[in-house]
């Protein structure tokens, strides 16, 4: 006769053999049948998670905590879950529940903690953790695991504080001059970016990056441009906020001659509301010094640019995706009075992983400034509106192809004009 008990030895042996799908059945025939063989529950969520049903997985998990069944058992098999869920706040709360009620596991549990803290960046957190276990359970399993594993990542983390990005790409531009004429251009484009972090101590880190963007036009040489820039970064990361102070200096060139430099800082905060949601709010100051003496001083560009910016992140797709809806207030205020304005941004950015290697990017965003000292009484209005297809097609090469569109409105009509840039090239990263 078939019971409940039966179910669950029948589970027992098909989960031993490999049939976790005849395992799952039985498992939760048990548990639902008269009597209920609630202890079943341990093994239908692990065998579930074996199938990569890892929802269903968390479903059986609240049901176990309802029921108050084995919870430091519960808790560590939730943890396990949540890691795989990139979840890994989650997965902490769940793992020190489990440290806190079962004295049995403590070596799997502090393992599993310092490998979150290595995953998540923490590196010397979880040198420290893992070191911790091989002292505390000298000659087991988990010792000898985390000694290679805190190898590996100090090995990784050494060889990963320098990263390159370098593109070259070709370019058409129907507008290059950003005026009625419309004239048109094809070009190629080089970037690069190199990179450096280091840990700083406690839960500080530092990043300096070093970025360049030339571009050179077949016609219309008097446009082409350099532009590169060395960027200090201070990042300090708690469990629910990242604060970031980065002081930027910027030198960028019009046909290789000198045309403006640029010192900013833009302190930001990053609120961590869960892990898939986030807010984010910065303060910019900018100081933009012009290498060409304007015609008369009521054109100098010379100027303190100010602006305060707030954005929502919400990441999905088990965070390979991202949406940002942003928000910013603008203020030039130039030496000229013809360029001094006021004005805002709002704009909304989205990555969206659409098959392996392959990713949507899509951009757009509306700015609009108030000339308000201007003799023409000026006022403009720009959207700026792009879409990227990024495709990985080596273990470091990637293919981009771009397509932007810029629609300037404006009262004066020189600064009235439309643009349109497709792009493609190559990108290897390192």
């Amino acid at each position: 006769e078939r019971t409940p008990l039966s179910d669950y030895y029948t589970g027992l042996c098909q989960k031993e053999t490999g049939d976790y799908n005849g395992a799952v059945e039985n498992f939760t025939s048990a548990i639902q049948g008269e009597p209920s063989e609630k202890d079943a529950v341990r093994e239908l969520i692990s065998a579930l998670v074996n199938l990569e049903r890892s929802d269903e997985a968390l479903q059986w998990v609240a049901w176990a905590e309802k029921e108050n069944i084995h919870p430091g058992e519960i808790a560590f098999l939730k943890g396990q879950i949540l890691v795989g869920k990139k979840r890994y706040q989650e997965a902490l709360t769940a793992f020190h529940v489990a440290r806190a009620v079962d004295g049995a596991n403590y070596q799997q549990i502090d393992l599993q903690i310092a490998i979150i803290s290595a995953v998540t960046g923490k590196i010397d957190e979880a040198s420290k953790s893992l070191k911790a276990i091989v002292t505390r359970y000298p000659g087991t399993d988990a010792a000898e695991f985390a000694a290679e594993y805190d190898q590996r990542i100090n090995a990784i983390a050494a060889a990963k504080r320098w990263s390159l990005y370098a593109g070259i790409n070709y370019l058409y531009d129907d507008n290059v001059s950003t005026d009625s004429l419309h004239e048109r251009s094809s070009g190629i484009s080089q970037n690069m970016r190199v990179e450096y972090d280091a840990a700083l101590g406690g839960n500080w880190t530092g990043n300096v990056q070093y970025a360049l963007q030339n571009s050179n036009y077949t016609r219309m040489h008097d446009y082409n441009s350099l532009v590169h820039g060395l960027t200090l970064n201070a990042i300090h990361r708690t469990d629910v906020l990242m604060t970031s102070i980065p002081l930027n200096i910027s030198h960028a060139t019009l046909d290789y001659t000198n045309y403006s430099l640029q010192f900013a800082i833009k302190p930001t905060e990053t609120i961590i509301f869960s892990p898939e949601h986030m807010g984010q709010v910065s303060v910019g100051y900018t100081r933009r010094e012009m290498a060409r003496s304007p015609v008369s001083s009521e054109l100098g560009r010379d100027g303190n640019l100010y602006n305060g910016q707030l954005a929502f992140i919400f990441l999905f797709a088990e965070g390979q995706g991202m949406l940002n809806l942003r928000g910013e207030l603008l203020y030039e205020d130039t030496d000229g009075s013809e360029y001094r304005n006021r004005g805002g941004r709002i704009g909304v950015d989205a990555l969206v992983p659409l098959f392996s290697g392959t990713k949507l990017i899509l951009s757009a965003e509306e700015t609009w400034q108030n000339y308000y000292d201007s003799a023409a009484g000026r006022s403009d209005g720009i959207f700026v509106g792009s879409a990227m297809i990024n495709q990985k097609v080596a273990s470091a090469l990637y293919l981009n192809l771009q397509y932007s569109y810029t629609g300037a409105r404006s009262t004066v009509e020189a600064y009235d004009y439309q643009r349109n840039v497709i792009t493609t090239g190559i990108e290897y990263r390192y």
